[in-house]
């Protein structure tokens, strides 16, 4: 099992790291390797310089290590590609490698992501993965976490098995909605996606003003927007949701984006939290199907939802409710594990 990025992030946790258990359950033997790619980002040129040069050595190591482990493997499931940053070239340690490869993706990581449209050339070089192109051309089997990402993959390439992302909801405890003044909205995420709150900034700024609601963000870097700050950190992962009342997840219509797997809405529903979201890919059809929350699209709809939900505890509560029930039934690990190893070991 080889993972493009560290346990911070969530689709190394949940797409990767989640079903080892269940996995050594079925296989004589199974390796995991983690790409070592979690490095301290300091401010200034000396701290850019310091940044890159670290991923450099960690890129050429990572391949070593991997051209290391290959002999003594019979199958491969990467998940996302090698190493978070850097070329492609990377992908050609597995040249010679006759076992299996089946290649998970959680995201439309062969397109380009919204927050690097505006950066520059070199930017889009590091962080525009090609990787994941070179590997699809190599896979024996593709998993995908939607259909619409499925859509999404280039032609030619091997006809793929949607797995969703999901989180375990015994993890998770239930939020307890009562009556209160000033509700707090939640939204976690990387920094990659803080831009997704900007078109909101204006509804949050008026709805704090009139104490209706109060947006947190969970993440790495606080948003520039009106927003209080928590710094996420994974040992209070399952704990951070107790201090929401409603979760959100916005997003732009793009490639990128109708690709995701609606994974925070997930994690939303399992810690009973009713959910405002844009009608964007899988969001659409997970919120029809739970019954769990409200879908959004202009300014003026997610200030009428989120005020909605934060002036009606007992409306929070009840779709809080359902959406607990659903995830409970929508997370089947132990099915995920069978499919895997059916591609794994045809």
């Amino acid at each position: 099992m080889l993972t493009e990025m560290d346990a911070w992030s969530a689709s190394t946790r949940y797409r990767a790291l989640q079903h080892v258990p269940a996995l050594r359950e079925r296989f004589a033997r199974v390796e995991v390797s983690l790409p070592g790619d979690t490095v301290e980002r300091r401010p200034g040129t000396a701290g850019q310089v310091r940044y890159f040069g670290v991923h450099a050595v960690n890129y050429a190591r990572r391949a070593l290590t991997v051209r290391g482990l290959l002999p003594r493997q019979d199958a491969l499931l990467i998940q996302r590609g090698l190493y978070a940053l850097g070329p492609a070239a990377i992908v050609d340690v597995l040249r010679g490698f006759s076992g299996r490869v089946v290649f998970d993706l959680d995201d439309a990581v062969f397109h380009l992501r919204p927050a690097l449209q505006d950066r520059g050339r070199l930017a889009r070089w590091v962080y525009a993965s090609r990787q994941a192109r070179k590997l699809l051309g190599r896979a024996d089997a593709i998993v995908v976490s939607t259909p619409t990402l499925a859509q999404l993959l280039p032609r030619g390439a091997p006809e793929p098995t949607i797995l969703p992302t999901v989180p375990d909801p015994v993890a998770y405890r239930p939020v307890v909605h009562r009556p209160q003044g000033t509700v707090t909205v939640g939204w976690t995420g990387t920094v990659g996606g803080l831009c997704y709150l900007d078109p909101l900034a204006a509804v949050f700024e008026r709805l704090r003003t009139e104490r209706v609601a109060e947006l947190q963000v969970v993440s790495s870097a606080p948003w520039r927007g009106p927003a209080t700050f928590r710094r996420w950190r994974l040992a209070e992962e399952h704990d951070l949701f107790g201090a929401f009342s409603i979760g959100i997840m916005p997003l732009p219509d793009a490639d990128y984006t109708r690709a995701k797997a609606g994974f925070k809405l997930l994690q939303y529903m399992a810690a009973g939290l009713p959910i405002v979201a844009s009608p964007v890919g899988v969001n659409r059809e997970l919120i029809e199907r739970s019954q769990a929350g409200l879908l959004a699209e202009t300014p003026q709809e997610w200030s009428d939802a989120i005020t909605a939900l934060a002036t009606d505890h007992q409306l929070r509560a009840r779709l809080g409710a359902r959406g607990r029930a659903f995830v409970e039934g929508y997370a089947d690990l132990a099915h995920q594990a069978d499919v895997l190893t059916g591609l794994l070991a045809p």
